[in-house]
């Protein structure tokens, strides 16, 4: 589109743009203080002005870019309103108005439960209080309460607690994570009462308990602790594993293969497709496989919204796979950014798991063509699938690195070796575990025999993981990292991508690649 005395803008571009800004408005929100929001009719009608503008000037063909920045001004005061939308309104029909007393609830519970170690943790959907019969009631809880009784998804509760507002507590904002899934009042060890089972969606009852049944064969086809690797492995989650086990998975940088988030699913879609390829397929078929193997496993952890989310991410990085160039997924990537902040704007600051999968996505799209260039230019030797789920790895990792020091005060500096060494496993352990489930189901009795095949590569990893983190200096505690430095140093690894993909030295290795 050619602006009269502006620039030349393409549409693709300018929707780009567009994009970008509305990103920019709402992570801007999200560190505005909150008592700006008490004007978003303000903010909502200054965007409809700015946007009743660029439709005025976009006739005038003297206007140059104006209708441009104005249709930027207009995004950005929508992003603003979107995220004062979605912050929380106290009213008397919202549970949260009743923090800091004590209260008789009915509700469902709304998820699965998340056991713990020594507890589980209930999220439970308010219909109604007892001191106003009749008025409906609604907004979630968190519920903390014992391992025993045994709840499931739609089970209808009576419970009597003390509802508080989570609070922020040793550095952890405790509340801004549970504000992104709407939740704004926890209660510690009720009193619980079932009074049903006719809650909740009917589909997510019969995935629930399709995957209990499914981890049920997997705990009758394994011992402990590798039936408690291989379910979060599958499903997702670190349910049942041991803490010094998630510790260890911790230091050794290995936590992410027990989370379905697009950080992992990503790399595990880009690592199928590559051994797909080596095992000779062509990237037409690898594609569609890799994808029907990426459907499969997002319907069989239970598709809950994250797990759909980075079901697909990991569908853009495969796609940009299959066309030859990731790059070509940029404007995809940024507007699926786009859409899931516009439903869910508290995702941008709030949530670790979306940003570690973007940011994941971004360095398999700009750093692994780089590091793929480099490896080719030193003239090393390229091992089927080994040379490019190291350089995977160490793609993701250039980007997530400091958000992973920042949010949990640690940073593996042995994590390229442990990926190197795991990662090879998960698809195949994925899909003997997904051929020994059917089979088990069929023949229980000879569940151990199907299963002896992921048992063994369990014990490999749990083995490897052991090792791994006994190595000296394997890692680095951080207490405390300065903003700043954040900063800095996303700035300094841009900086040198955007050096090396114009240096002399890789253009013609990065040539059809960047």
């Amino acid at each position: 589109m050619l602006f009269k005395g502006g620039i030349n803008l393409a549409k693709s571009r300018i929707f780009l743009i567009a994009c970008l800004v509305f990103i920019f408005g709402v992570a801007l929100a999200s560190f505005l203080p909150v008592g700006i929001f008490r004007f978003n009719i303000e903010l909502f009608g200054a965007g409809i002005l700015f946007l009743a503008l660029t439709i005025l000037f976009w006739q005038l063909k003297t206007a140059g870019n104006k209708p441009v920045f104005l249709l930027l001004l207009s995004i950005l005061f929508f992003s603003l309103w979107r995220y004062g939308v979605s912050l929380p309104r106290n009213a008397p029909d919202k549970i949260w108005h009743y923090n800091g007393g004590s209260v008789i609830l009915r509700g469902f519970i709304d998820n699965e439960p998340d056991i713990r170690e020594s507890s589980q943790k209930l999220e439970i959907e308010t219909e109604a209080l007892s001191k106003f019969p009749g008025k409906k009631i609604s907004g979630k809880i968190l519920v903390t309460t014992g391992l025993y009784p045994e709840y499931k998804y739609g089970d209808e509760v009576e419970l009597s607690c003390e509802l508080e507002r989570p609070e922020e507590f040793k550095g952890f904002a405790y509340d801004r994570y549970l504000a992104r899934y709407d939740i704004y009042s926890v209660c510690y060890y009720p009193k619980i009462k079932i009074i049903g089972a006719g809650g909740g969606n009917l589909l997510y009852k019969k995935i629930f308990s399709f995957k209990a049944k499914l981890s049920g064969l997997i705990d009758m086809g394994l011992s402990e602790p590798e039936s408690s690797l291989a379910r979060p492995i599958v499903f997702g989650g670190q349910k049942g594993l041991e803490q010094t086990i998630r510790d260890d998975f911790q230091k050794v940088g290995l936590t992410h293969i027990m989370a379905v988030s697009g950080f992992n699913v990503s790399i595990l879609a880009v690592i199928v497709m590559a051994v797909l390829l080596a095992l000779g397929l062509s990237r037409g078929r690898a594609f569609y496989a890799a994808v029907i193997f990426l459907a499969a496993y997002i319907v069989l952890v239970g598709l809950p919204a994250s797990a759909m989310r980075a079901g697909l991410m990991g569908f853009l990085v495969l796609w940009a796979l299959k066309l030859g160039r990731l790059n070509k997924i940029t404007n995809a990537l940024v507007l699926t950014a786009f859409i899931m902040l516009l439903i869910n704007p508290k995702l941008l600051r709030d949530d670790v798991g979306f940003q570690l999968s973007f940011l994941a996505i971004a360095g398999l799209v700009y750093v692994y063509p780089i590091l793929e260039a480099l490896w080719g230019k030193l003239q090393l030797p390229k091992l089927k699938g080994i040379s490019d789920a190291l350089l995977i790895t160490l793609a993701a990792q250039v980007f997530t690195l400091p958000v992973l020091a920042y949010n949990f005060s640690q940073i593996s500096l042995i994590a390229p070796l442990a990926n190197l060494a795991v990662l090879w496993v998960l698809p195949i352990l994925t899909v003997l575990i997904l051929i020994a489930l059917p089979l088990s189901a069929v023949l229980p009795a000879l569940s151990f025999l199907f299963f002896l095949p992921s048992l063994i590569l369990t014990k490999y990893i749990l083995t490897a993981v052991k090792y791994l983190a006994k190595i000296p200096y394997g890692y680095m505690e951080i207490n405390y990292l300065w903003n700043g430095w954040v900063i800095v140093y996303y700035a300094a690894a841009v900086f040198i991508a955007v050096k090396l993909q114009r240096s002399k030295l890789l253009k013609e290795e990065l040539n059809g690649k960047i």
